[in-house]
């Protein structure tokens, strides 16, 4: 499963940057800040070091998985004073399929939906959020993460979190669905103020 789900967004990954990112789409974005030479030498590393992404995405899984697993499984044991990860591990890789379908919804709908657009719409579109709900243009770059996180794909993700638990460890799906809010929502509020200082301090 981690094989699959580390491949599909490897497939993701590059369809996304050799179908919906373009030198034109760079160009149009970069056009007022820096000069052509400029942009074509920032175009050429990006394409010269672009293996190097596709090389982080099984570190990047691999890495997500562990600390999902290992949220859920402190919160686990604070609760019942034993400690299993393993279970915990295979339910967090399974629940990546839901997380891998806002990338899908993204391609298809820039692919034959939403077929003229600039970097700016690209970058900032996340399929059922927040941040669709109201302009990019007009929030602070802070608050542009949060909105991003609080969408339905997530919350589907926690409800197969703790369906996953439920019938690894057979704890009630009400009991399952607290331990996942209580374990990995708390660390997924570490993980987006973290985002959110760092946006803060780097603008």
């Amino acid at each position: 499963m981690f094989l699959f789900i580390t491949v599909i967004s490897l497939f993701l990954a590059y369809a996304g940057q050799h179908l919906l990112l373009s030198d034109e789409l760079y160009f149009n974005a970069l056009a007022e800040q820096m000069t052509y030479e400029q942009i074509q030498k920032t175009i050429a590393q990006s394409h010269e070091w672009s293996w190097l992404g596709y090389c982080i995405v099984p570190l990047f899984n691999l890495l997500k998985f562990t600390l999902v697993a290992s949220c859920i499984s402190l919160g686990y044991y604070f609760a019942a004073d034993r400690w299993v990860f393993k279970p915990f591990f295979q339910v967090a890789v399974q629940g990546e399929l839901v997380l891998l379908l806002p990338a899908v919804v993204k391609l298809i709908w820039f692919l034959f939906v939403q077929t003229d657009y600039n970097l700016h719409e690209l970058q900032f579109f996340f399929p059922l959020s927040l941040l669709n709900l109201v302009e990019s243009t007009d929030i602070a770059p802070w608050l542009a993460y949060p909105l991003q996180i609080a969408n339905l794909f997530e919350l589907a993700y926690w409800l197969v979190l703790a369906y996953g638990i439920m019938q690894a460890i057979e704890m009630p799906m009400s009991r399952a669905f607290g331990l996942v809010a209580a374990s990995y929502g708390s660390g997924l509020l570490v993980w987006v103020a973290f985002i959110m200082f760092l946006t803060v301090s780097l603008s």
